[in-house]
């Protein structure tokens, strides 16, 4: 039997790793006494493989007597033993029965040499690794995406900062990530041996709408490199058509489009055009691309959705004409009925504003979360008063408002909002999509990999259930995305990629910040190893 022969096996062994002040204008009407206006398939592998081939897998890795917590089933399954060769899984044994499980296949005990590792899983939970599907790696918590002044001035802390993040992304269990924005200092990332699975997107937008039609500098235009001509002919130079194209030759995994026609009820900024829409929708389905949008307000979603869209990759803070009602309006549910049944794809991204709001709270800086994952030197920056420029930002953006009723007006007001929206799709079956969209503004609140755990914990502050959770985190992303085939579940065939967990997370949300080890590409390490020294 195949236990048997593994603990003799193992026997033998044994004696032989400007933003705020726009921010503010969407928020403050709700809250101000003054009257302002309310405010606001898979392409290719190219990218994923330049990762995968740069790993080093473990030659063979066995976890026996773990029980198995996997959103294809729901429910802890216990016991069993995960064979892993070549970083996938290639058999689960059920270890009570001594039988291979239904899914396993071809297994032979006679692959097991000295390089085997055995892991003892007893009292652990075995899950798939997390997939935040909205993270910004080249961006600094506090200093924006590394070339502003801010960053310029502190070399050192920048480079401290490419060289851990990827740990402190994986010290949370994230083991996949999506960018859907890369900026200039994607590769950073992608460089470090240990890094997760990334996949990114690219944005398509034009001089004349947003980001760019308010941000004109050197920076962003480096970032903004797919500008459309929505005028061109199909064969010319930046149609959409010939930058699609070019996405899809880069490697990257989709395409971002921006809605935003202006900050809160503003209605300033020409959107693209529903024809230019029309002509990227088409040319990403040729070439099997799906498209995000970034949009949060009413409008911005009505939009979004006639675009044809594949994921909504904001929460809808911004209730537009309804801003001033408490709880979801009618107009509001009918809008989210057309996102189920359109089958968009939904990134709450609570943390962005929650981020903002603890950018107001001076004991955000010193919490104790940040001295596993957030560099020493950039610790030390983020207590001095150079590096408060953006709190000063938002106090200029709210007309001189106290600290603490910014802070609340973020964490308690739209917040709130977007967690009934929230809610309210969960409630509905809709699927959800973990994305925390790290850091989200340049407020140091969020840190990699703990944003993505505070996301969590906020979808269940939002009502959502611990199963709903784990495959938001886990396979619904995978789905969306086109790489279920690899990721999202505990099954043979599948990229290990995975988390042993302390706790069950279907019973404790918390066990999703209680790690014992990560495995990522079939090599396991001990959670402490990614930790800040």
């Amino acid at each position: 039997m195949f236990i048997h022969a593994l603990n003799r096996f193992n026997a033998e062994r044994r004696s032989a790793f400007n933003f705020a002040g726009a921010i503010a204008s969407q928020v403050k009407t709700m809250f101000s006494p003054k009257a302002i206006k309310v405010s606001s398939q898979l392409s290719t592998f190219a990218a994923l493989l330049s990762v995968a081939t740069s790993i080093t897998h473990a030659q063979s890795l066995v976890i026996q007597n773990v029980s198995i917590v996997s959103p294809h089933t729901n429910e802890a399954a216990s016991p069993r033993s995960v064979v892993i060769k070549s970083g996938r899984i290639a058999a689960i044994i059920d270890a009570r029965t001594d039988t291979k499980h239904s899914d396993t296949k071809h297994f032979d005990t006679k692959h097991f040499d000295a390089n085997t590792q055995v892991y003892d899983g007893t009292g652990k939970f075995l899950t798939p690794g997390i997939m935040d599907s909205h993270v910004h790696v080249s961006s600094i918590p506090g200093m924006g995406f590394g070339k502003e002044p801010v960053a310029q001035k502190h070399p050192q802390i920048v480079d401290d900062y490419y060289q851990h993040q990827p740990n402190s992304f994986l010290y949370y269990g994230v083991t996949q990530v999506l960018d859907p924005n890369p900026g200039a200092n994607w590769q950073r990332f992608t460089s470090n041996p240990n890094a997760p699975d990334y996949l990114r997107c690219e944005v398509i937008t034009s001089q004349d709408t947003f980001p760019l039609v308010e941000k004109s500098d050197a920076l962003s235009t480096q970032i903004y490199r797919y500008l459309v001509n929505e005028k061109a002919e199909p064969e010319e130079p930046n149609s959409p058509e010939h930058l699609v194209a070019e996405i899809a030759q880069s490697g990257a995994h989709c395409i971002k489009l921006y809605f935003e026609n202006g900050y809160g009820d503003a209605d300033q900024w020409q959107l693209l055009s529903q024809q230019t829409l029309t002509r990227i929708r088409l040319a990403a389905n040729k070439h099997g691309l799906s498209i995000l949008a970034h949009a949060n307000a009413y409008d911005m979603y009505q939009a979004a959705i006639a675009a044809n869209v594949d994921v909504i990759a904001h929460g809808m803070w911004n209730w537009g004409p309804y801003a001033r009602q408490r709880m979801l309006p009618d107009e509001i549910k009918t809008l989210l009925d057309k996102v189920s049944e359109s089958g968009i794809g939904y990134m709450p991204t609570q943390r962005v504003i929650a981020g903002l709001g603890e950018a107001m709270v001076p004991l955000t800086r010193t919490q104790k979360a940040f001295d596993k994952v957030t560099p020493n030197r950039l610790r030390e920056w983020m207590n001095t008063d150079t590096a408060q420029w953006f709190q000063e930002e938002l106090r200029i953006g709210f007309d001189g408002l106290p600290d603490e009723t910014i802070a609340n007006i973020f964490r308690y007001g739209r917040v709130g909002k977007g967690a009934q929206v929230m809610q309210y799709l969960a409630n509905n079956d809709h699927p959800l999509l973990l994305g925390s969209d790290f850091p989200g503004s340049p407020s140091y609140a969020n840190q990699p990999g703990l944003t993505t755990f505070l996301e969590i914990q906020m979808m269940a502050q939002a009502g959502v259930s611990n199963v709903d959770i784990l495959k938001a985190a886990t396979v619904n992303n995978a789905k969306q995305f086109g790489i279920a085939d690899d990721y999202g579940t505990v099954e043979v065939g599948k990229i290990a990629n995975l988390l042993l967990l302390n706790k069950n997370p279907l019973k404790d949300v918390s066990a999703w910040a209680d790690i014992s080890h990560v495995v990522l590409h079939g090599n396991v390490h001990t959670r402490e190893k990614f930790a800040v020294k």
